[in-house]
């Protein structure tokens, strides 16, 4: 877990004050007011857990528990943590080495349903609780797709996976490091962006983009360039996507996931 103080600390350092500019109406939502997180007029602390598994527990498929989600989010309010994060889905075919299972992406813009419905029940768990999520939409690394997958399903090859043999990190770094070049793969993932936040709870009525359970959304789990060549391209990548986000969902917070 995160305490407060460092979190804080963190997120602040990883989100420029032009892509956080909220709207004059937004108490509810989680603000930034001169370093400060704001929320309902009052300066907002919080405790924060990584609980990226929340929305397959919520699910009402194979791999769903609402009620081990129920008993997780009850003990969490009781210890005081009021701040989640929680990953979006992975991307990918299910059975793939060291990887989530189930995906909630199989293929570019296919999703499954029941994920879905799983993440709209976790939000109104969490609200009702008086939670909040920072929800991430991608990751550098191959334990849920990421990177890798959006490489691999646009013709780069088998994904080296660093922890079957013989592969190494070394190699699955040089792979990912693709990403930032490949221009369908990012083409995908803002369609994956746009998607994401273009949802309705089905429990709330809430669009996603109205929703204060909803604090931040991060382009992604440690994104990083993978090598120096490919730094000018990476900050490219981040300050595009921030954009949309922010044009798509200007009630939110935005931060690169580096924390």
């Amino acid at each position: 877990m995160k305490y407060s103080l460092l979190t804080t600390f963190l997120l602040l350092a990883l989100i420029p004050g032009h892509i956080t500019g909220q709207p004059a109406h937004s108490d509810k939502y989680v603000t930034v007011q001169h370093s400060t997180f704001m929320k309902n007029g009052q300066p907002y602390y919080f405790i924060r857990t990584n609980y990226w598994y929340g929305g397959i527990l919520g699910s009402s498929g194979k791999y769903g528990n609402r009620e081990r989600l129920i008993r997780e989010l009850d003990h969490l309010k009781q210890i005081g943590v009021n701040n989640l994060r929680i990953l979006v889905g992975a991307e990918g075919p299910d059975g793939e080495p060291f990887r989530v299972t189930p995906a909630l992406q199989l293929v570019p813009g296919v999703y499954k349903e029941e994920l879905l419905d799983g993440l709209d029940f976790l939000l109104a768990k969490m609200k009702k609780r008086g939670q909040v999520a920072v929800l991430y939409l991608n990751n550098s690394w191959d334990w849920s797709g990421g990177y890798a997958q959006y490489l691999n399903w646009n013709g780069y090859g088998p994904i080296p996976y660093p922890s079957v043999k013989p592969h190494t990190w070394q190699e699955f770094m040089s792979y990912a490091g693709r990403f930032h070049h490949c221009e369908n793969c990012l083409r995908q993932f803002k369609e994956h962006i746009k998607f994401i936040l273009g949802r309705t709870n089905r429990y709330t009525g809430m669009k996603y983009t109205e929703d204060p359970v909803i604090m931040t959304w991060e382009i992604g789990n440690e994104p990083r360039a993978f090598s120096r060549e490919s730094i000018p391209a990476f900050e490219k990548w981040t300050r595009e996507v921030a954009a949309l986000i922010k044009e798509t969902d200007p009630n939110h917070l935005v931060t690169t996931g580096n924390f």
